[in-house]
């Protein structure tokens, strides 16, 4: 099992009350790897959907930015990509 930085009980809370299919909705592991490829996404500038780009803030992954502006991970951010293998 890969180093978690984040409980599986908080990924759950941060997906509380949405809706992203079965398959997300049912697997901790799959939220964690939506999080991971959203974060991604962000900093390469791209977007990823009101939802999870919230989820992304509220979960303290990554700063808000104005849409034009280069989005920036926070050292939560950086350390859950780390230990998913995406630094």
């Amino acid at each position: 099992m890969a180093y978690q930085v984040i409980s599986d009980e908080y990924i759950e809370e941060l997906f509380d009350g949405t809706n992203f299919g079965k398959k997300i909705n049912n697997s901790t592991q799959a939220k964690r790897e939506i999080i991971a490829k959203c974060l991604n996404n962000q900093i390469e500038g791209f977007w990823s959907g009101h939802t999870i780009y919230h989820i992304l803030i509220d979960g303290g992954f990554l700063i808000d930015a104005r849409t034009s502006e280069t989005k920036r991970l926070t050292a939560l951010g950086r350390a859950f990509l780390e230990a998913h293998g995406n630094s």
